[in-house]
């Protein structure tokens, strides 16, 4: 780990540590992994350049501007299809909002834990009404999956707070299916009970990366720490 960073936790760790390798678990927490090869994250293209040009198309107060959705001549052709389908359903849903957005970033330190909360919160806007406003962004999602994971919003709860510390909506739409889901939390009472939960579930983490054994098994594939690992010598 470098210098005085602090452990990364992201909403996967807190959600899958029990079943995790402890060896991969131990190295991801520990920072490893942000000097790994991530070229597996090349299957979110999509989303992840949605998202990008949906920040740019309200850097400054007002509707979104659609000229901002540059299509993505980088991308193979069925990428650029699916970017299309893409704007069009982002336009769809927040066309007609007047916002800004705002850059909360990817991390959120939590010195009483001795970690850092790690994860993409989603399009943070600020609404004309000076409502705040967390989008979550999908591109076709399983028809059988929930829009907004227990997890996830947790964590957002937490890395908001400052933010938006009296009123937040959060937003996820599938801007394929054009699935949407609101939620309002009770901010009293859900973001007590998303800290104890989250404290409750790093003390884990940090307890199963303390015995860091390998252990080979499904989380072996795209694991980032294959080499040097004692479950796969040569």
């Amino acid at each position: 780990m470098d210098g005085d960073e602090l452990p990364r936790i992201s909403p996967r760790h807190l959600r899958l540590a029990d079943e995790m390798c402890r060896r991969r678990l131990a190295r991801e927490v520990q920072g490893g992994k942000r000097n790994s090869n991530s070229t597996g994250d090349m299957r979110f293209a999509v989303s992840n350049r949605i998202e990008a040009d949906a920040r740019l198309s309200q850097s400054e107060s007002g509707p979104p501007r659609p000229e901002a959705f540059v299509e993505p001549n980088d991308l193979e052709p069925e990428q650029q299809a699916l970017y299309r389908a893409a704007t069009r359903g982002y336009l769809d849903a927040f066309g007609r909002e007047s916002a800004v957005v705002v850059d909360l970033g990817w991390r959120t330190a939590l010195p009483e834990l001795g970690v850092e909360l790690s994860s993409n919160l989603g399009i943070a806007t600020e609404l004309a009404d000076g409502g705040r406003e967390l989008r979550k962004v999908l591109v076709g999602a399983r028809r059988d999956s929930k829009l907004l994971d227990p997890v996830d919003v947790r964590v957002a709860l937490v890395r908001t707070e400052e933010w938006a510390p009296v009123q937040l909506d959060i937003v996820a739409v599938d801007v394929i299916e054009q699935r949407r889901m609101r939620h309002e939390p009770d901010l009293d009472a859900d973001r007590a009970e998303a800290h104890e939960w989250i404290s409750q579930r790093v003390e884990r983490v940090l307890e199963l990366t303390a015995d860091p054994r390998p252990q080979a098994g499904r989380d072996c594939q795209g694991c980032a720490f294959i080499s040097g690992c004692a479950k796969h010598p040569g």
